[in-house]
């Protein structure tokens, strides 16, 4: 077997480089190999502060935060005949919001995955649960060294059971001296040693045992408490030594300064051994329950030392049967009680140690390493299945309009949002309220939603956009938060968005009485457009138009305005067309999708060559430009992408991923052009973390959807535009589905069939499942 090892590495000082190295000598061991390179490749994360010699196995580094080194990677691993990639995950060692990044490796990869879990949460967030969870519907095996962590992810992240296997933590074979021989070495002869080791940071709830010495030291006098191990590199490198100086700072304040040793080294793994065997009693303070694997602790075990811990996750499970102590969290007097019990009965302290060694027998990294080799062959077939399933189709997420009545008061939509908050110091515009009246009235066309919510959405929204006419018919645009208006006219975007919502409102009424006012605000408004200049007013202008004759097909005004705004969408392209550029400006830049949306959707009331061959050329184009390494990648809006320029990668908005999916669901409608369905789910799946980020965008608990990706992240504001960018995508590929059977999508509802499968669980007896099911088929047919 060629295996690939992907994680941290030695020399960096970590419990997860550590683990991969142990895990591939024992690996090493079982294949009777005399070098992990003959087998192996490991692949280290290294960041970029980093310089680290790596011995000759480690044959590529990643650089946490560069996506194409991940993609490089996974080619890299693709064309070199490796038989299975082992990937060590804990969010924080990958780059991305969660670790995302490394999506972008697995999406990619053509070979097994088995994926080892160092951190499983109970109550991670959304983006820790997408994370893990995509992780591990691409793996072919998952690993976790404790039964809770193989509960919580079919639980939590709903991991199949047959997927996960549960090995424990390894600990190495290694010999030491006798324990008096060791003590001598270690200058402990005289003294009763407490032992803690590990990287150093506030989360290792030192300071508990520090503040249990004085009762210890009270009784036994000569007590020691020696703290091995450096500062973890994250924390030195943001706080310097200051924890290390406070736990000092503190054993001087009670009195016993001199009773406490810390020594600033990453220990081998033979003096750990050796400082474990030797040491009276190992003390694991950890103050917070949530922590599935602790190394450390399973190399106590290993050792045979007398242990006392706080109980989180791994502890509980490992300690049981009488091979160490639990004391409640941060509890000293407690953590003092115990360590003193264990001083004054040694018979007890002997027999813990004898259980923990008889155990640690069980933990030998040989044994380990011949689990993880069963993995491996169950994996390679595992992926053979993987290989010949039908393509799964993309998932919508349940409709959710939570955020949307959030936004939305007596007023009008409010356009912007602190994180999920309303942010009332940005007032109003009529952008967001055209938008969000476009919005209600295809779901009620399409018969998405709840009837009489929507119209009362309807209502408000039509309301703030006859406010904000003016008696020429042009629109003002932003209102403050005390309902006046900022300027007289607004922008030609805000004019094409308010026509576009209420022309499709007027063809589609929400109510059959809304029809009138919007007729009147429309025949008020279009008259305008001829004056209009940007390409994309002119678009929105031709989108309105189409609509209004989809209802009046007759009126021979607004097909003649309808083919003169086309005409005039002709002259920018060839304006700007060369060989390298089919497009209508000699520039990308925002809601470039809704150009050729405009002339596709002209069609239907106008029968023009012309108009079919451009709208083909620029989707193409555009497609050329955005879809990317099988993603879509928005044109950045940071600054625009001029011809002959660098493509600008960020900001990537959400009106642009709502650009493609409206226009690749009505260019995918036109034979030459359903070679794009495929891109139409990118498109969409953009939303849903598909992206160059592999961040979700919509979020499913507030039922917002963040603002952009940007250089450095996401935008976690949740404002009206992202929200009904996010909300028109979804209907319209709601749409898309029902009337294209070959649709690249589906309708989600794994959320509901899990709460079915919870009800039927929880309520019903085996003979009454069939019938509780038929009853709610008569329901909800879907």
């Amino acid at each position: 077997m060629k295996i690939a090892f992907l994680g941290n590495y030695p020399p960096k000082a970590c419990g997860i480089g550590t683990f991969t190295h142990s895990l591939a000598l024992a690996i090493l061991s079982n294949l009777k190999a005399d070098d992990v390179h003959e087998y192996a490749e490991i692949i280290a994360m290294e960041d970029p502060h980093d310089d680290h010699d790596y011995p000759r196995e480690v044959s590529r580094t990643i650089r946490p935060q560069v996506i194409r080194d991940y993609r490089d990677t996974a080619d890299y691993l693709n064309d070199n005949q490796f038989d299975l990639l082992l990937l060590q995950h804990e969010y924080g060692i990958f780059g991305g919001d969660d670790g995302a990044y490394v999506l972008h490796l697995l999406d990619r990869l053509r070979i097994p995955l088995i994926v080892t879990c160092h951190t499983v949460l109970k109550e991670p967030s959304y983006g820790q649960r997408n994370v893990l969870s995509r992780i591990a519907r691409r793996a072919q095996a998952v690993v976790v060294m404790t039964d809770l962590a193989s509960n919580l992810l079919q639980e939590v992240f709903h991991v199949d059971a047959d997927k996960i296997s549960v090995i424990e933590h390894g600990v190495p074979v290694i010999d030491s001296a006798p324990i008096d021989e060791l003590r001598q070495r270690l200058g402990w002869n005289d003294r009763r040693v407490l032992f803690t080791f590990g990287l150093l940071g506030r989360g290792k709830g030192i300071e508990t045992s520090i503040r249990a010495l004085p009762a210890i030291v009270e009784r036994y006098p000569n007590t020691l408490y020696v703290v091995l191990g450096k500062t973890h590199p994250h924390v030195l490198r943001d706080n310097g030594e200051e924890y290390r100086n406070y736990l000092k700072d503190l054993a001087a304040e009670l009195g016993v300064g001199d009773n406490l040793q810390m020594i600033s080294k990453f220990a081998d793994e033979q003096e750990l051994f050796d400082c474990l065997r030797a040491a009276d009693v190992y003390v694991v303070p950890y103050p917070n329950v949530a922590q599935i694997t602790s190394g450390t602790l399973a190399y106590a075990v290993g050792a045979g030392a007398a242990i006392v811990s706080t109980p989180f996750w791994h502890a509980t499970e490992l300690l049981q049967d009488g091979r160490g102590k639990l004391f409640p969290f941060n509890d000293s007097p407690q953590l003092a009680q115990q360590i003193l019990e264990l001083f004054d009965n040694p018979e007890t302290m002997q027999a813990m140690r004898a259980s923990a060694a008889e155990y640690g027998q069980h933990l030998l990294w040989p044994r380990i390493g011949k689990q993880y080799l069963r993995v491996f062959g169950q994996s390679r077939a595992a992926y053979a299945r993987y290989c010949q399933r039908t393509e799964v189709s993309i998932s919508l997420p349940k409709l959710k309009l939570d955020h949307l009545r959030r936004l939305t008061d007596d007023c009008g939509i409010i356009q912007h949002a602190k994180y999920a908050t309303p942010n009332r110091h940005e007032g109003y515009c009529v952008d967001d309220n055209g938008r969000a009246l476009l919005l209600v009235g295809m779901m009620l066309n399409h018969k998405v939603g709840e009837t009489k919510l929507l119209e009362r959405l309807a209502d408000t929204y039509i309301s703030f956009l006859f406010h904000a006419q003016n008696s020429d018919g042009t629109f003002r645009n932003f209102m403050g938060y005390d309902r006046s208006f900022m300027e007289a006219v607004g922008s030609e975007d805000s004019y094409g968005r308010a026509l576009w919502g209420i022309a499709y409102c007027y063809a589609h009424p929400p109510r059959p009485d809304h029809r009138s006012l919007l007729e009147e605000m429309f025949i008020r408004a279009i008259g305008h457009l001829d004056t209009m200049q940007s390409p994309r007013t002119v678009a929105y202008g031709v989108l309105a138009l189409s609509y209004y004759l989809d209802h009046k097909p007759g009126d021979e005004a607004m097909l003649n305005m309808l083919d003169r705004s086309c005409n005039r969408l002709l002259d920018h392209y060839r304006d700007s067309r060369r060989d390298d550029w089919h497009w209508f400006e000699k520039y990308l830049t925002y809601s470039n999708g809704v150009i050729p949306l405009s002339l596709f959707r002209s069609l239907r009331h106008l029968n023009k060559d012309s108009l079919r061959e451009v709208a083909v050329e620029a989707t193409n184009f555009l497609v050329s430009q955005t879809v990317i390494d099988g993603l879509l990648c928005p044109i950045g809006c940071h600054e625009p992408f001029l011809q002959d320029c660098e493509r600008p990668h960020y900001d990537q908005q959400p009106v642009d991923a709502m650009g493609m999916v409206l226009l690749l669901s009505e260019a995918c409608r036109h034979q030459e052009l359903r070679v794009h369905c495929d891109n139409l789910g990118l498109a969409f799946s953009w939303f849903t973390g598909q992206n160059e980020m592999k961040a979700p965008m919509y979020n499913p608990e507030s039922g917002g959807c963040y603002d952009g990706l940007m250089a450095q992240g996401v935008n976690h504001n949740q404002g009206a535009e992202s929200l009904l960018s996010y909300l028109i995508s979804r209907v319209e590929m709601e749409n898309y589905c029902r009337n294209q059977p070959d649709s690249p999508c589906s309708e989600s509802l794994e959320d509901e069939e899990r709460a079915l499968k919870d009800m039927l669980n929880g309520f019903a007896l085996p003979d009454q499942v069939t019938t509780l099911k038929e009853e709610v088929k008569k329901i909800t047919p879907e």
